[in-house]
């Protein structure tokens, strides 16, 4: 199943990489963000983790949604127009807020606890910003609750989700620090670690969308 999803998403990426890229510009100008008041937050890393946690939660939820829409129309259309990300409402933005900052709660106890528990309610409420764009209408908690359903159906999904979480946890930091010790100057550093925030996010993204279908396709067979 990992393989075929992993097909799916390389695809999309391949016909229409540049649209799909450039809907993680809000995460990429978060990276510079956070990488030019590190230096400020480095003696109150809590306040850090209180500012940033929320912000780059709702960041990567709003990330999702669009790539979702995206996704959604390149299903049906071959190129994409940027108008369908319209359907993005002030009712969806609202709930997607509302959810982002009580996934930042559960991932911030996690980690607070241990990494892994921050990594496993990473996996159960992956999907929650797919479930938001397509019922806007229901509670905030309600989301949580069905991504964990989905999840959590059984113990194979459980397993791939969380090794999914994992992969992406183990890749982004490193990298972020690698790109940190590579560069020559302050400019060129945020720049190639918003870049490679953004190509790691777009495939992530992807890929969580297309794992997405693939669940409720074999949920309603």
């Amino acid at each position: 199943m990992i393989a075929e999803i992993l097909k799916l998403a390389l695809k999309a990426l391949r016909t229409n990489f540049l649209p799909l890229f450039l809907i993680q510009l809000p995460v990429g100008l978060l990276v510079i963000l956070q990488n030019c008041l590190e230096p400020h937050f480095e003696s109150n890393p809590l306040i850090a983790l209180i500012i940033l946690l929320p912000l780059f939660s709702f960041v990567s939820s709003l990330c999702t949604a669009l790539t979702f829409i995206a996704v959604q129309s390149l299903q049906t259309y071959p190129k994409l127009n940027f108008k369908i990300l319209k359907q993005l409402s002030a009712q969806t933005l609202t709930k997607l807020t509302a959810t982002s900052f009580l996934v930042a709660i559960f991932f911030g106890l996690g980690l607070a606890a241990l990494v892994i528990p921050g990594i496993y309610f990473t996996a159960i409420y992956l999907f929650v910003p797919i479930l938001v764009v397509l019922n806007p209408s229901q509670k905030a908690f309600q989301y949580l609750f069905e991504s964990k359903k989905l999840v959590t159906q059984n113990k194979k999904i459980l397993f791939s989700t969380l090794l999914i979480g994992l992969v992406s946890f183990l890749i982004e930091i490193p990298l972020s620090q690698a790109v940190r010790l590579i560069g020559e100057n302050l400019g060129a550093s945020l720049l190639i670690d918003s870049f490679l925030t953004m190509i790691s996010g777009v495939f992530f993204d992807c890929f969580v969308i297309f794992y997405f279908q693939t669940l409720k396709r074999k949920e309603g067979a």
